[in-house]
Formats: structure tokens, C-alpha cells, sequence
């Protein structure tokens, strides 16, 4: 039981682990690659009708460049003011005189071992507080009052 529930902690800390944004060079770009495209001023504005208004950094997987810039599957977007808005994958083409930046999200293993160590501490200690040796229930035959002669 303790190993299938550490296994099932461990996985699900991998699948919503932590993780780090990097800065990358376009040259080094491969597809699939997880990547936060950071806008220019200029940007922002010309690409509202596509990204919505006030957008500032668009995140998704990268696809491919072609003529007009990077194409990528848009996974999330935030706005100057912070807020997140997720899409379903919409492929969007952010031409390059309008990326300040590019970041990829790269897992960050030692986070990530924190919040499963945690996670699965938190289990334990949920465990034997609320377990089935801590029912509060009276074991039977022990205090019903005496017994009738």
C-alpha cells in the first residue's frame, strides 16, 4: 500500500512539478519546446486583434519559423495587468521584430522534490490522523456500560 501511494505522489508531483523559465536564443529553438515569448510595446498592440488587448507574454509550444516569424500552438496567455487566460492550442505566428525575448520552461528538480516530498509527507501525517487506526470509534465489546446479569 505505502509503495503504490509514494509511486502515485511521485508521479503526479512529476506531472504539476515546478518549473523555471530560461533564456533562450533563437537559434537554438526545436520544436515542441515548451517557450514564454515575451512582446514588445510595439507588439502588444499589433498582435491585440489576434492575442486579445494588453497581452504581454504569450506561452505555448513551438512549431516552427517561417517567413513572417515563430509559429506556436498557444497554450496560455498574460496580460501587463497578470492575468493568465489558457487556450486550447491555437497556432498564432508572432512575427520576430515583435519578440523582446524567449524563455523555455525547463523542469526545476529540486522544486519539484520539495513539493513531492512535502506532498507525500502531508499524506503520511493525514494518514495517521484520519487512517483506519484513528476511527475515534469504540472497539467492540469495549464500553457499552456493564453487562446485563
Amino acid at each position: 500500500m505505502g509503495s503504490r501511494v509514494a509511486m502515485l505522489v511521485a508521479v503526479a508531483a512529476l506531472q504539476s512539478g515546478c518549473y523555471n523559465y530560461l533564456p533562450l536564443g533563437r537559434s537554438h529553438l526545436v520544436p515542441s519546446t515548451y517557450l514564454a515569448v515575451t512582446l514588445t510595446e510595439t507588439g502588444s498592440e499589433e498582435l491585440a486583434q489576434y492575442v486579445g488587448p494588453s497581452v504581454f507574454i504569450v506561452r505555448g509550444r513551438f512549431l516552427s519559423t517561417t517567413e513572417r516569424g515563430l509559429s506556436l500552438s498557444v497554450l496560455s496567455v498574460e496580460t501587463r495587468r497578470g492575468t493568465v487566460f489558457e487556450w486550447k492550442g491555437e497556432n498564432v505566428v508572432v512575427p520576430s521584430e515583435f519578440v523582446r525575448s524567449l524563455e523555455e520552461r525547463q523542469v526545476a528538480p529540486g522544486k519539484t522534490a520539495l513539493l513531492a516530498g512535502a506532498g507525500l509527507a502531508g499524506f503520511f501525517v493525514a494518514y495517521a490522523a484520519f487512517g483506519p487506526g484513528a476511527s475515534g470509534a469504540t472497539p467492540a465489546g469495549g464500553g457499552g456500560g456493564p453487562s446485563p446479569h
